[in-house]
């Protein structure tokens, strides 16, 4: 590996450097200010230390050309020997994660310091940060603008976490989530795109008997819709309602909401469910939900097939960070977000660069 530090007056200067001597795939290790020169402590100059580093091949590597323009300030560390490249590389990524979460925020060349402290504060975690800051630190310099860049970086870093539904239109759907999260307006919602997109024939299923008003609001939106609604409170039941609503495109099942960070209740759906019959689970998250709950919820449900993942009020909260949380560590798909309470409108499709404008818009429009 080879390592060089740059004293230079701007970090353009530095990069130009930087690629002419160790070429595209060199790293920054770490960037400070430091002074130099003077006489006496006074006059001194405020320069900016740079240390790259990239990994050298087995053979020889041809000669960089020799600039005519006037050298910066180079020091080299000489080429360690007796590590091999793997070690060296898993030090060098090391190093990286070091400088991007670990160190202190004079560590990141100074475009990035906004991007980290956005991340922060949208709740996106360690791990995540550290993919999204590494990556940027290659292309800060570029001639495209850092906020683009950053935009651009969630878009690929989404495209390359976000899975893809493996069958987006199923027959029968079931939703299941915590209290509150909305799942009996996001039902409504569903029904209405089938009906007025798709042109489905659409039937609704309600088995949350715990809350007569669940049952009274679904009975409601089937009306409003004209589609049939069924209630059940049994495996049994429910084998019969779906007999009933067979001629249906489309049959949506509303559950009951409850606390699922409590085992038992997951047990109480899984007796539910039929066991010869694969039904379309959607697992529904609110946004305004802390991701360490989230987890814990996702965790309980490990026994069941989760197909997807729908997350709502959108419109409650500034914060999206957990999407990008989600789709780094859980391969669920994530296919729509709840954005509001109209039915049908406020249910949008999970895009990379809309969720990418949740999480970047603060800097893009200010």
């Amino acid at each position: 590996m080879r390592l060089k530090t740059y004293r230079v007056a701007t970090m353009p200067e530095a990069m130009v450097l930087i690629k002419r001597d160790l070429g595209d795939d060199a790293l920054i290790l770490n960037t400070k200010k430091v002074k130099t020169g003077g006489l006496f402590g006074l006059f001194r100059k405020e320069l900016l230390e740079v240390t790259a580093a990239v990994e050298t091949a087995e053979e020889s590597a041809p000669q960089p050309a020799v600039s005519k323009a006037p050298p910066a300030e180079v020091t080299e560390t000489p080429e360690p020997q007796s590590q091999p490249t793997d070690a060296l590389m898993e030090e060098l990524k090391s190093l990286k994660r070091l400088i991007v979460h670990e160190g202190p925020e004079d560590r990141l060349p100074e475009p990035l310091r906004p991007m980290r402290r956005l991340l922060e504060k949208q709740g996106v975690d360690e791990a995540v940060q550290t993919e999204l800051l590494s990556e940027l630190l290659q292309t800060v310099e570029s001639d495209k603008p850092v906020q683009e860049a950053f935009h651009a970086e969630l878009v690929r870093f989404i495209e390359q976490h976000q899975q893809t539904v493996q069958n987006d239109s199923p027959s029968i759907a079931c939703f299941i989530g915590p209290t509150g999260v909305g799942k009996t307006t996001t039902i409504a919602k569903v029904a209405a795109e089938q009906l007025l997109e798709h042109k489905r024939t659409v039937g609704l299923i309600t088995a949350d008997t715990y809350r007569i008003a669940a049952v009274a609001q679904l009975k409601t939106y089937g009306e409003i819709l004209d589609v049939p609604v069924e209630v059940v409170e049994s495996r049994e039941q429910l084998a019969g309602a779906l007999e009933a609503l067979k001629a249906c495109d489309v049959i949506l099942i509303d559950t009951a909401g409850r606390n699922y960070q409590q085992a038992e209740y997951v047990q109480d759906l899984q007796k539910l469910l039929p066991d010869t019959q694969h039904i379309h689970t959607t697992l529904v998250l609110s946004l305004t939900a802390k991701y360490e709950d989230m987890v814990h919820i996702i965790g309980n449900f490990g026994a069941l097939s989760i197909d997807e993942l729908l997350l709502t009020k959108k419109d409650e909260t500034a914060s999206a960070g957990v999407i990008l949380n989600l789709l780094h560590h859980y391969r669920i798909p994530l296919r729509r977000i709840a954005t509001g309470q109209n039915v049908p409108d406020d249910l949008v499709a999970a895009t990379p660069s809309l969720i990418a404008d949740y999480i970047a818009g603060e800097l893009r429009h200010a």
